[in-house]
């Protein structure tokens, strides 16, 4: 499986849409693709245990994934360019909670 790791320094959370904290901690997000790239295992150290996602749709630079566990879904957005990410989002549906991990810069290729 193919992987990805990516250091976030700063993130936000949302509840029912509504900014609650913008904190500059960073958080390292783990990426595990499956071979076809549709199935993935997201894991944030040290705040999300690994989770199970489906490829539901990619909209331009955006990918959105549903996790196996149904509380959760998740967005990746690419910087154009290159495609690294530059955003990951983190959506607790029965809680009304979003947390978008910010990136402040570009991987190189």
């Amino acid at each position: 499986m193919p992987f990805v790791t990516h250091v976030f320094n700063s993130h936000k959370r949302f509840e029912n849409g509504v900014l609650v904290s913008h904190d500059q901690v960073p958080r390292r997000a783990n990426l595990e693709y499956d071979v076809t790239g549709n199935n993935v295992v997201i894991s944030i150290i040290p705040t999300l245990s690994p989770k199970r996602a489906h490829l539901i749709e990619q909209k331009f630079f955006t990918l959105y994934y549903l996790a196996e566990d149904p509380r959760f879904s998740f967005e990746i957005e690419c910087w154009p360019d290159n495609g690294t990410i530059k955003r990951l989002s983190v959506f607790r549906k029965d809680m009304g909670v979003e947390i978008q991990y910010i990136s402040d810069h570009q991987d190189a290729i």
